[in-house]
């Protein structure tokens, strides 16, 4: 939360597992006492105390700007994006194995730039940062990549394809309204297939740039042995990390597709419309009037007969 307006520190100050902890211990404290002493208004009193401090507490401590500078740090580290240990911990056991290895190369290819002269260590020290900056990205990308491969798990292109197909065979002989509504879902369907194939075409773009830093990182880490061409090795590391965040930008759109899915349910929301139902003839039914003279009429006529 960016503004101390959006937070009420009147609350934050009464959910504190501390004060909570006050507040049960005064009520228990309040309750023994008074039962054990026979005194009625002895437990009341004792509740007031409690009550009176605990407003006390509350009309102060949430005006104390280091209370409210505590409170602010616990929300922004609620908010905060993972950890890269944190996105470690969550990729599969692959994943990791690929990425430890590009750490150990990382590491090793700090110590051999050591090991060089002294007139290119400025060089050298830029050269390790942006392979930080690589091998975060490539942490990033690897959640990501896998995290889509798990969405792409529950439902298949081929899913939606049938379904499509299916549906515009059974269109074919539907009356109009019944027609109308089954449009509705093949958008859908078509929409869904097209952020599907979209989003086949970034996991792809996703996994050529993974491999593209292993190989830099790779093949500076057989260079660092003499660094002959550094020039070329910080020309090579430029242009990955142009791609890499060009690739970032592909994922941001993948993101967007599941973004989307709340705005998509809301439009169909909208459009979709209960079909009312056919006007129908009234039932022509004799007056009761007129219905009870008729039977009147058919007795008097069976008893002359």
């Amino acid at each position: 939360m960016s503004s101390s307006e959006e937070i009420n520190y009147t609350k934050e100050a009464l959910f504190l597992p501390w004060n909570l902890i006050f507040i049960v211990t005064s009520v228990l404290i309040a309750a023994t006492v008074g039962w054990q002493s026979g005194i009625p208004w002895l437990f009341e009193l004792l509740l007031t105390l409690a009550a009176g401090g605990e407003l006390l507490y509350l009309g102060t401590m949430p005006q104390q700007e280091r209370f409210r500078r505590y409170i602010r740090s616990k929300k922004a580290e609620a908010h905060a994006p993972p950890s890269n240990k944190e996105i470690y911990r969550l990729l599969s056991d692959v994943s990791q194995r690929r990425y430890a290895k590009l750490r150990k190369l990382r590491d090793e290819i700090a110590v051999n730039y050591r090991k060089l002269s002294y007139a290119s260590q400025g060089l050298l020290d830029s050269h390790v940062q942006k392979l930080d900056g690589l091998l975060d990205s490539y942490l990033n990308l690897t959640y990501q990549k896998e995290r889509y491969e798990r969405h792409t798990r529950s439902a298949t292109q081929l899913d939606v394809e049938d379904a499509i197909a299916q549906l515009q065979e059974d269109m074919k002989d539907d009356s109009p309204r019944v027609r109308a509504i089954k449009e509705r879902r093949l958008r859908i369907l078509k929409q869904r297939l097209q952020r599907f194939r979209h989003g086949r075409e970034n996991l792809a773009i996703i996994d050529a740039q993974l491999e593209t830093i292993e190989d830099v990182v790779r093949y500076i880490h057989e260079q660092s042995m003499t660094l002959r061409n550094p020039e070329e090795i910080t020309f090579q590391l430029d242009m990955l990390l142009d791609e890499v965040h060009e690739t970032e930008a592909s994922v941001d759109e993948i993101e967007a597709v599941f973004a989307q899915t709340g705005s998509l349910l809301d439009d169909v929301a909208d459009d979709l419309d209960v079909p009312d139902a056919p006007d129908q003839a009234p039932l022509d039914l004799p007056d009761a009037s007129e219905q009870d003279t008729s039977e009147r009429s058919e007795r008097r006529q069976q008893l002359r007969n």
